[in-house]
Order: structure tokens, then sequence, then C-alpha cells
């Protein structure tokens, strides 16, 4: 057990709070893929996919067979859903989130050793506070897809991922040449995102090489996720 949680289980609870319930310094490394903040485009917002829109309705109790929220139809709650106006548990899904998330994320921690995908518009903020902050060593970690979407809308191909990983001094790293790859190059993988009903899904190869790189046998690891989607 750590803390009220039984190792090797999934619970699924309001990460922000269950953190919390974890002992200082209990935890070896944590991998967290949170939720992402979106570039504002020509349009005033970057939208989501429809089918991604309608997970997150759904999550949230609402289907095109119910009434909408507050007096809007379905489609003009799928709508805001795409430009991420939609609200779950008082936080718009595309605003990122409350860094002091991250507070928390060294009180657990033994020595800090944790990955954290986010996007672009967040780089900078992270490495501010893990960095400046916390005097930790760094390295911007890439997921090279191979068959991105294809938005095309005034704008790059959005065919890269970012993983930044930060580990205080004296955390070390296992050999292995592969292991210290910076980038892994593959396909997103359409028949886990449709068979686990997550639309961020991450390649189970390259979360693994990451773990192998930095933990061993008998560690505690925290697979902190804090999207809609995600348990902690």
């Amino acid at each position: 057990m750590i803390g009220p949680f039984e190792e090797n289980s999934i619970h699924c609870v309001d990460s922000y709070q269950a953190i919390k319930r974890i002992p200082d310094k209990s935890i070896d490394c944590i991998y967290t893929d949170i939720p992402y903040l979106y570039q504002q485009g020509g349009s005033g917002s970057s939208e989501l996919g429809e089918r991604t829109a309608k997970k997150r309705l759904r999550l949230m109790g609402y289907d095109d067979s119910r009434a909408a929220l507050n007096g809007m139809t379905y489609g003009e709650m799928l709508k805001q859903a795409k430009r991420g106006e939609c609200e779950q548990q008082g936080q718009s899904i595309e605003k990122g989130i409350d860094y002091a998330i991250l507070d928390e994320f060294c009180r657990v921690l033994k020595k800090i050793n944790v990955f954290i995908w986010c996007s672009k518009l967040q780089l900078l903020d992270i490495m501010k506070y893990f960095i400046d902050k916390k005097g930790c060593l760094f390295e911007l970690l890439t997921w090279n897809k191979t068959n991105p979407t294809p938005q095309t809308n005034n704008s790059w191909l959005p065919d890269i991922e970012y993983c930044l990983f930060f580990r205080e001094k004296g955390v070390p790293l296992n050999d292995g040449y592969e292991l210290k790859s910076k980038w892994f190059v593959s396909g997103a993988n359409k028949s886990d995102k449709d068979k686990f009903e997550h639309p961020t899904i991450k390649p189970l190869q390259l979360v693994t090489r990451h773990l192998q790189h930095v933990c061993g046998g008998g560690h505690s690891y925290l697979t902190h996720s804090l999207g809609a989607e995600q348990p902690a």
C-alpha cells in the first residue's frame, strides 16, 4: 500500500485530490500525460476532433438522446466541446492544468524523477518550474508521428508530441543504446484509440522504453493522469 492506495492497481479518482493522500517521498517515478493547452487559431480556437468531443460529452453524461446543459441542444454542446469551451468539474477541458500539482509531484517523489507529456504552449512554464526553481536536469523527448491528423488550416502538421523529463541530481539512468534515444517514430494507433476509447493514447513501446531508462525492479511508479478520461 502507498497511503490508502493498493499498489499495482488503477484508481479512478480525482487526481488533484488523490495525490494529497500519498505520503511524502514514497514514489520513485511519476509518468503523466496532462491535459494539453491548445493554441488559439485565427477562428478563435483550435478545434478538437469530433470523436474526442463526443467522448468528453459522453463522460459528462450527455449524448444526443438527452436534453443538454443550459438549454443548449446536443449539437450546440458538441460545437462548444470541440472549441474547448465545455466544462467538466468546473474546469475547461482545454485550459491545461493547475501548476500547483507540480508541488505535489515533488512532495511525493523520493527524488525528482518525472515524465510530463504536454503541448508546446506548456513547455516554458513547466521547464521554468523544474529547472529554475528546482535545479533539475532535463531532456526534451519527442514522439514523431508518421500519420498525423491532416490539419492544414494555416498551421504546421501536428506530427510531434513532446514529453519533458526532469531528474534531480543523483538520479541514475540505466544503460542501453536504444533506451537513450530522445525521439521515437511510429504511427498513431487508431485501433488502440477505438479499443480503449482514449483520444491521446501513447505507444506502449515508447512508455516502456522511457521507464526502463530510469527505473528498476522494486521501484514504485505513479502514472498520474490529469485528463478528463484518465484515472490516477
